[in-house]
């Protein structure tokens, strides 16, 4: 949120809310962003996140209003969210899963904010899903998945990597270029630029195990890549919230028996579709749910998209149902 250190908000306009009470006691908060990339792309639609407020109508109803009136004043003709700031960082309302144990980039809310927006004249946009899979529940549907990639490997001659940490910005860069190639034609996103890139992952480098990252090359180039990330929630679980002597003592350990890990991005060039390069990448997932990386052995997914048909069907291989569910919500501004 620091406008000096997040290069976005050289990018974006944004701004913030609190709602205090008669007290000056805080009990909700709220952000909005105009992305002008977006914008030029999707149409005139602002964002609002970082949504936080007390069981109450009238505050999340104050804070609403204060970003709907902020982008409508902007020329914003309709608002969406929550995107905490947008489609490439935290975004979306969790509406189902509240029991189960939040994983990093997965938002945890209480269930009465769908109905605050509801009550304040928001509709639910799309829909996005979090899927596991465990090495004590999956390891024959991982085992498939991995063999299969392998296949696809070997009849393609295709070489994989490890990120190399001694080159960090540039292999940073690189995925950034992939990201953009794969993501073009995607749903709500607009591409992610390289210093916001940089600085994101940065914040994340603790996390950023350089063997959870994998580039494919074919022919000389690279051509896809998947990212994953040590799940540090394990670690905050441990710690109860706050960073102790104690706690700082054990961080190596802990650390370094890190069970879960999270897929961050996912990418294959467009020219390069269909000829198997997403098997590939899913079996090389799958070696890390098999145990073969470390002391890893679940993986768990961000947010896939209601229509995103493949990553869906690599998940239905399973036969698990969906852990989180999550929801966009947006409403036309009255102008």
């Amino acid at each position: 949120m620091d406008p000096e250190a997040n290069p976005y908000f050289s990018e974006a306009e944004i701004e913030h809310f609190l709602a205090l009470d008669s007290s000056g006691r805080a009990v909700g908060r709220i952000s909005t962003t105009i992305d002008p990339a977006y914008v030029e792309r999707f149409g005139k639609t602002g964002f609002f996140g970082w949504f936080e407020t007390v069981d109450d109508p009238q505050v999340a109803s104050a804070l609403l209003t204060a970003a709907e009136e902020w982008l409508g004043s902007r020329g914003m003709e309709r608002v969406a969210g929550p995107y905490s700031y947008c489609a490439t960082q935290e975004f979306g309302l969790l509406v189902g899963g509240f029991d189960n144990q939040p994983t990093v980039f997965q938002p945890h809310n209480p269930p009465h904010y769908a109905e605050l927006l509801s009550q304040a004249g928001y509709q639910r946009d799309f829909r996005t899903d979090t899927f596991s899979w465990r090495a004590d529940h999956d390891a024959d549907a991982m085992a498939r998945l991995a063999r299969r990639g392998e296949k696809v490997s070997e009849r393609l001659g295709l070489s994989i990597r490890d990120l190399d940490p001694e080159h960090w910005e540039s292999e940073i860069d690189l995925v950034q270029e992939l990201l953009a190639a794969s993501f073009a034609d995607n749903h709500d996103m607009v591409a992610i630029s390289k210093p916001v890139l940089r600085f994101q992952l940065g914040e994340l480098r603790e996390l950023l195990d350089p063997r959870l990252t994998r580039f494919v090359e074919y022919q000389g180039q690279t051509i896809a890549f998947s990212m994953l990330a040590a799940d540090g929630n394990e670690l905050l679980k441990v710690a109860n919230g706050e960073a102790t002597d104690a706690f700082m003592e054990r961080y190596p350990e802990l650390k370094a028996n890190i069970r879960g890990t999270v897929v961050l991005m996912i990418g294959v060039r467009p020219e390069h579709e269909g000829l198997g390069i997403g098997r590939v990448l899913v079996g090389e997932i799958a070696k890390v749910a098999l145990g073969q990386i470390g002391s890893y052995r679940d993986v768990h997914t961000t947010w896939i998209h209601e229509h995103n048909w493949q990553s869906r069907s690599y998940m239905a291989q399973t036969g698990n149902d969906p852990v989180r569910t999550y929801a966009v919500y947006g409403k036309d501004l009255v102008l």
